[in-house]
């Protein structure tokens, strides 16, 4: 099991809705007293103390890639009776079986799904899992108790650092259950999160999907059975575009294989697609086909064949392409970015205005997707022409940030993307109205949520209960903020 890594220091998110099991106990309280008020909460407390629930964003283990794209070997190292806790035993409180865990109540059909990224982290895919209807639940959780109800690839978080997608409860459920969360970060480190969301299932809900059939038409196979089709070679690359009914060309996606994800490319590929569509025009296609008995689309991972091409319009089409190695450099796009004022894009003061514009490259292209990766949450402007505008007079000012932004553009030729990162210099001035009645950092006191120290010149908040943690040192997602 070498594959397996330690998880990483930084946290990174929960489920908020329905909201995950550390996160309610962390919420109810009377952890710090040795009283929860839930017995379920109690007997985990009792089992790995409170770390379980300090670390609420961090139920998360590292898989290094490319072995996180492979679920039995996730499984391997996450075995039958850990996933709750994501095979961590300093969580293992949160993986006992009990009846008395505090249930979100969720009607049958469709329903917003939440999770609170405290560091959002992309590129990464998403796997939601709903326990069978004969599972028992009086055990710890198992593998084999869980059906795949929905995926989705790369999702954008919204200006308040949540994910939010739309999840589908198969309509003839009802009863208690448990919503199994999966939060694959796509790099090298693999590191995913995963949450238990305990459920009542009220049957009371009506699914936007009509319960008698498909509601999209059924096109042509999404990768043609008649013909032959090996799985492509590494530095090849696969394509796909949409051709409006009057012939003229709406979308190209295009992926490049890699060690990677050449045992995946497919999914991926068709994931690009379903998420462009949904995204931007409302969910009017779809890769995959209609699963009768979940009454809704899917893609069907482990049948190549079995996949299509579902429009509201009959008259769209997809053509399907394999790019040999020696083609596959006019896939790459040379982009510069201009900023504002002929800022340095590597450093700039805490105030400016920033604009990465992608009009520099070469060749032509029909979409553009700006995406954050890295540094505090920050909302943006989409100019006329595309260019991405960051003022960053909304970060906190009294400390530096770093920051990343991924530019992703695409054409018929494929897809390409650049990295752009930048520094932003805090001011040192502090705000006397901020943190009254501080008193200095004592490492021998203790400290509750929301109490504030001064340390070092600077004011700080504790952003839960900590001893002996120096302010300064905790990092961007630390105690100490």
């Amino acid at each position: 099991m070498y594959f397996v890594l330690p998880t990483s220091v930084f946290a990174h998110g929960w489920v908020e809705y329905p909201e995950a099991r550390q996160s309610i106990c962390y919420e109810q309280g009377g952890l710090w007293t040795g009283n929860p008020p839930n017995a379920a909460c109690a007997a985990a407390l009792n089992e790995s103390g409170t770390y379980q629930f300090i670390q609420r964003n961090e139920v998360a283990i590292n898989i290094a890639a490319p072995h996180y794209w492979d679920i039995n070997k996730v499984k391997a190292a996450i075995p039958d009776g850990t996933l709750c806790y994501a095979n961590d035993s300093q969580k293992r409180g949160l993986g006992i079986a009990h009846s008395e865990w505090t249930k979100t109540e969720v009607s049958a059909g469709t329903f917003e799904f939440v999770f609170n990224a405290t560091a959002p982290h992309n590129p990464s895919y998403w796997e939601f899992y709903l326990t069978k209807a004969n599972a028992d639940l009086s055990q710890p959780l198992k593998w084999d108790d869980l059906d795949l109800i929905q995926e989705y690839g790369n999702v954008v978080v919204d200006a308040d650092k949540k994910y939010r997608m739309n999840i589908t409860i198969p309509a003839e459920r009802s009863g208690d259950a448990i919503l199994y969360t999966r939060w694959q970060r796509d790099d090298t480190v693999g590191e995913g999160f995963y949450n238990c969301s305990d459920i009542t299932i009220t049957g009371e809900g009506t699914d936007p999907v009509d319960p008698e059939g498909p509601y999209l038409h059924q096109g042509e196979q999404f990768i043609p059975s008649d013909v032959h089709l090996s799985t492509p070679s590494i530095d090849e690359a696969v394509k796909y575009e949409l051709f409006k009914s009057g012939g003229g060309l709406h979308a190209s996606f295009s992926l490049t294989i890699t060690e990677e994800n050449q045992s995946d490319w497919d999914r991926l590929l068709a994931s690009q697609v379903t998420g462009y569509y949904e995204t931007n025009h409302g969910g009017d296609l779809f890769i995959g086909a209609w699963h009768e008995e979940m009454v809704h689309y899917m893609y069907f991972r482990n049948d190549l064949h079995a996949n299509y091409l579902n429009s509201k319009d009959e008259g769209v089409s997809g053509q399907f392409t394999i790019i040999p190695k020696d083609e596959n450099s006019d896939l790459t796009a040379v982009i510069t970015p201009q900023v504002l004022q002929e800022i340095n894009v590597a450093n700039v003061e805490h105030g400016v205005t920033v604009v990465l514009h992608p009009n520099q490259s070469e060749g032509d292209f029909n979409h553009v997707e700006w995406t954050q990766l890295s540094g505090q949450s920050i909302s943006t402007e989409n100019g006329l022409y595309n260019e991405l505008i960051i003022n960053t007079e909304q970060l906190q000012s009294d400390i530096d940030h770093e920051l990343t932004f991924k530019l992703t553009i695409s054409n018929s030729q494929g897809t390409a993307s650049n990295l752009y990162s930048f520094e932003v210099t805090g001011s040192d001035v502090e705000n006397p109205g901020e943190n009254p009645g501080g008193n200095d950092w004592n490492a021998a006191n203790v400290y509750q949520g929301n109490d504030t120290v001064k340390h070092n010149g600077r004011n700080w908040t504790a952003q839960w209960w900590t001893q002996g943690e120096e302010p300064g040192t905790t990092g961007e997602w630390g105690v100490w903020q």
